[in-house]
């Protein structure tokens, strides 16, 4: 399952670069997709109010990398972590 997890966030992160690459090519400029676009185009999420009851330090930081976060390296590092979580977890296994 970790590895599925994985080749789909890495796949993900390609149809993004791809997407970008798309769009400088036809019309000049790279457009900036952000962790929060996504949140509030396909989920619907408004990451301020569902964070509403939690501590304004962890308010802030997960605001910050919503905002900040390019969604390709979002992928990028969820597909990193699957293949280590699933390596890992063949090591302890044996």
């Amino acid at each position: 399952m970790l590895k599925t997890i994985g080749i789909l966030a890495w796949g993900g992160c390609l149809l993004t670069l791809a997407y970008q690459g798309i769009f400088w090519v036809i019309y000049k400029t790279w457009p900036s997709i952000s962790l929060m676009d996504i949140l509030r185009s396909v989920f619907g999420l408004n990451i301020l109010t569902t964070l509403e009851n939690l501590p304004l330090d962890i308010i802030v930081k997960a605001a910050y990398v919503a905002f900040s976060t390019q969604f390709s390296l979002f992928l990028w590092w969820t597909g990193v972590v699957m293949f280590g979580l699933m390596f890992t977890f063949g090591l302890l296994r044996k």
